[in-house]
């Protein structure tokens, strides 16, 4: 198929979703943020401090696990693009997760329970691993969804802009569901973190399963013949060779989540030595999270009036300009920090929120520029780089 002939076909797809669907869509971000957030902020003290293995040991197994990631995901990627479960509905990305959630939620509950009568460090090493190989495995397909949706780049930015704008929900939410359900679910911290992450678990798989229900794939794959709609290995070189655009957008991703690493990672040591007592730490977090979310909500109508690289290039400037407020403001100034802060957290959610609406539109134009869809493979990279990001943010 010619590019002319793909772009006609494309342009047969430029759908507009539901807004019942639109939120069906962005509840899957809720719970995957509420069980990953969980796991980022609780599982080091966890293991620690509860489950009974050394910092040591639970430093070396997250460094592994993060290699392995780095094979493991665009491996994965590649899978759910070349494999077409056989369902109903003749549907590419949502059987997946379907069918994985439930082993994710299973798994999710195991991380954080304490075995009796066998290794400790090998239930670790086994349980931490195989979640992170289904939170890969669940997260590719329901991220590609939204290419599959419809061709619409406003709406795939609608869509998105409300799933992270889900995702934020999710990740303030863990912040005070865990503490107060661990000391009342359980007559142990054992069995109080192990109730709460069923609770947590069960939310989270609702939200998928409510995303695969409600929710269309309208875009089929294009296919000429089963040796063209496979993907191979230099379909994947080609794909890096020629899809600039996905390059400079990882580029960008990297970037923006690098920038919040280096905020996040840094505000205890500010709050603690800094301001000495004057703001909690979870304030603090409060004030970076918070705002990150409320653009998520206008940055689609932002982006179909200025286009989305304005809105990145604008969201970049209010961040730089909040973390430059904080810098120079004396510890004194609690307000001003404050402001400062908040004010770099919103640069920073209008910034991602539109750089991650926009990595569907490079699945079109790989689609374009090769002829084969391969949703899977791109959207692996940013599973990726959430973990690089949410792992950084435990040191």
């Amino acid at each position: 198929m010619n590019g002319n002939q793909l772009s006609a076909e494309a342009s047969k797809y430029y759908t507009k979703i539901p807004t019942g669907e639109k939120v069906a869509y962005g509840f899957w971000g809720f719970g995957s943020d509420l069980v990953w957030q969980t796991v980022s902020l609780y599982l080091t003290f966890y293991y620690t401090d509860i489950f009974g293995i050394s910092a040591a040991q639970v430093t070396l197994l997250f460094l592994v696990s993060r290699i392995w990631d780095a094979i493991n995901d665009p491996l994965m990627g590649i899978i759910i693009d070349k494999v077409h479960l056989k369902n109903k509905n003749n549907y590419k990305y949502i059987p997946w997760f379907q069918r994985l959630v439930i082993p994710f939620g299973i798994v999710t509950v195991l991380v954080f329970t304490t075995p009796v009568g066998i290794s400790k460090i090998a239930f670790a090493w086994f349980t931490y691993i195989v979640f992170g190989m289904l939170f890969t495995a669940v997260s590719i397909p329901v991220i590609s969804l939204s290419s599959a949706m419809t061709q619409d780049p406003i709406e795939r930015t609608k869509l998105n802009s409300f799933c992270l704008f889900c995702s934020g929900i999710g990740g303030v939410s863990c912040s005070v569901l865990v503490p107060f359900l661990s000391e009342r679910l359980g007559t142990t911290p054992q069995t109080g973190y192990q109730r709460t992450m069923i609770v947590i678990s069960i939310i989270m798989v609702i939200s998928y399963l409510t995303t695969s229900f409600f929710c269309k794939e309208r875009v089929p794959e294009v296919k000429t013949n089963d040796s063209e709609g496979s993907l191979t290995l230099s379909d994947v070189l080609e794909m890096f060779k020629k899809n600039r655009p996905l390059l400079i957008l990882i580029a960008m991703y990297l970037a923006a989540y690098t920038f919040n690493i280096v905020i996040s990672s840094v505000g205890t040591y500010f709050v603690t030595y800094n301001l000495e007592g004057k703001i909690s730490v979870g304030i603090w977090s409060l004030l970076q999270t918070l705002p990150s979310i409320i653009p998520m909500l206008f940055v689609p109508a932002l982006a179909a009036k200025v286009g989305k690289k304005m809105v990145v290039q604008t969201g970049g400037i209010i961040g730089i300009i909040g973390a430059a407020i904080v810098y120079v403001m004396p510890s004194a100034s609690l307000v001003g920090l404050c402001i400062g802060k908040g004010i770099g957290a919103l640069g920073y959610g209008m910034a991602i929120a539109a750089i991650w609406s926009t990595m569907p539109d490079t699945v079109e134009y790989g689609e374009y520029v090769i002829g084969k869809r391969a949703g899977g493979l791109i959207f692996s990279l940013a599973t990726f780089s959430i973990k690089r990001r949410k792992e950084a943010n435990k040191v």
